[in-house]
């Protein structure tokens, strides 16, 4: 056997240790490389999502803002709460007329149409002048009740266009529009209120005429035939 040389020994450790050391950093630089190569697409691909694009050149943050912002607003209330039901309102309106014929059930009760005067006839011809003008008072009552309330629908409407200018969010600005549609509606019931105290008035006026002129013709009649109704 031969005798160690200590020195050589020392250099072909050193030899072997530089060898394996070489074959490390080349498989290092070697791996980092492919990894570059392989993300270097989905990189691209992941700031190209975050950093673009659309038509407005929006990127993915802004249009994630929008979103929530667009959320906001459509569940952001407070354009509304000032519409309230008016039918008793309405009701009291349409009430003046009860001093009146204002029925179907008193107009064919108090105008019977083709029938004599009765020996009470003064009290009859009375007592249809006393309806008859009562039902012309009471509409000219509820007109008058109306052209009253007029500042009071002034100030609702000043809420709704208030409600509508200040509107910040989309379910608000919606609700201030609703509320002005149902007051528009409100306006129509109140006109159709006025109507229907119009056609009274014109079914009065025409029930009394007629009558008036049945009447007489029916008394003119009997008395012509001994008294007795032909």
């Amino acid at each position: 056997m031969l005798p160690l040389d200590i020195h050589n020994v020392r250099a072909a450790v050193l030899a072997a240790a530089i060898a394996i050391s070489a074959i490390v950093l080349f498989d290092v630089a070697v791996a980092h490389a492919q990894i570059a190569v392989e993300d270097a697409p989905t990189e691209a691909n992941t700031g190209g999502t975050w950093k673009a694009v659309d038509a407005l050149g929006k990127t993915a943050i802004d249009i994630d803002r929008q979103d929530t912002v667009t959320a906001t607003s459509v569940t952001t209330g407070g354009g509304g709460g000032w519409w309230h039901p008016q039918a008793g309102y309405l009701a009291s309106l349409t009430a003046n007329l009860d001093q009146g014929v204002d029925t179907p059930g008193s107009f064919v009760t108090n105008f019977p149409g083709w029938q004599s005067l009765p020996p009470y006839a003064v009290g009859v011809a009375e007592r249809m002048s006393t309806l008859a003008l009562n039902t012309y008072a009471g509409a000219l009552t509820a007109a008058q009740q109306q052209a009253q309330n007029f500042p009071n629908e002034d100030a609702a409407l000043s809420q709704i266009e208030a409600a509508s200018s200040q509107s910040t969010a989309l379910l608000q600005s919606n609700q201030a529009l609703t509320e002005a549609v149902l007051a528009l509606v409100q306006q129509q019931q109140l006109t159709r209120q006025l109507l229907i105290d119009l056609i009274n008035l014109e079914a009065v006026k025409a029930g009394e005429e007629l009558d008036e002129r049945g009447q007489a013709a029916a008394t003119t009649a009997q008395s012509l035939n001994f008294g007795i109704a032909p």
